[in-house]
């Protein structure tokens, strides 16, 4: 099996962090695609060569993060695609843990794991939401009868799914067990190369940061009648950015495009004529 992994990067100031991680693995990438956006690009020519991994780096002229993943993946030639940030630290096995992953279920056409925080500052491990036991409490008793899911991810309830109102919605498999599962997030998912030939990420002009992006890509495989999973041991460590953990000072910018995000999903579903 050929592997690409896909980095989109703007500023590529953490970018030495991913590298090293897919220097070290255990299996090397036949390809790593780094889409970059205001980068010095000769600094990134020499990370590549001192890492020893072949890649090919395309600087990014117009638009924005989906562009970015659009862009990498036309230019993807594994078998397996695996898309990440240029801020995550991957574990060693990674990158073959997945193709096993992909070998033991070879109808499943995306298979996702999580991420765990680290502050560089201290090089302390953060809990996040999703590990707080409180919320595991409102996902196995309230949030099935508040958030349902949309009846065509009826079998996704368990994991990442949208709910009847398209909001994304975590359940109570989320983080720790293997469940039917949208992608938990972009840093941290792989796909059958053949199965999402001609699955895009949404590209929309007030769509920058585009949240639930790798939900809308996903969607388009489960209506495609593909399925997907999340399994919880292959994670990898992101490092912790102004805006990883507290979005209050983008909150309306991103609440803009959530409403954006929210009607990409209705016009997909309408598009397969699934009722809303």
């Amino acid at each position: 099996m050929k592997i690409s992994v896909i980095v989109p990067s703007k500023g590529c100031y953490y970018l030495r962090y991913l590298m090293f991680g897919l220097r070290s693995q255990s299996v090397k990438p036949n390809e790593v695609i780094l889409v970059i956006k205001d980068c010095d690009l000769k600094s990134v020519e020499s990370l590549c060569n001192t890492s020893n991994i072949p890649c090919t780096i395309i600087e990014q002229r117009e638009g924005y993060f989906t562009h970015a993943l659009n862009i990498g993946k036309r230019e993807a030639g594994g078998d397996i695609i695996i898309f990440t940030d240029d801020d995550a630290i991957p574990s060693k096995k990674w990158i073959e843990r997945y193709i096993k992953l992909h070998k033991a279920y070879p109808n499943i056409a995306g298979i996702s794991s999580r991420d765990i925080y680290i502050d560089l500052s201290g090089f302390k491990l953060l809990r996040t939401s999703d590990d707080r036991s409180e919320v595991r409490f409102y996902r196995w008793l309230i949030r099935p009868w508040l958030e349902p899911p949309h009846p065509v991810l009826r079998k996704y309830r368990l994991g990442v799914y949208l709910t009847k109102n398209l909001s994304l919605a975590h359940g109570p498999f989320i983080p720790s067990r293997t469940c039917y599962s949208l992608p938990f997030r972009g840093v941290n998912m792989s796909f059958k190369a053949s199965y999402v030939l001609d699955v895009w990420f949404p590209e929309h002009k007030l769509l920058k940061r585009a949240p639930g992006n790798e939900q809308y890509f996903a969607l388009q495989l489960v209506l495609k009648g593909f399925d997907l999973i999340y399994v919880p041991n292959n994670p990898v460590v992101h490092v912790v950015r102004d805006e990883s953990l507290s979005r209050t000072k983008y909150r309306y910018e991103l609440r803009k495009e959530f409403e954006v995000m929210r009607q990409l999903y209705k016009e997909l579903l309408e598009k397969h004529d699934v009722r809303v």
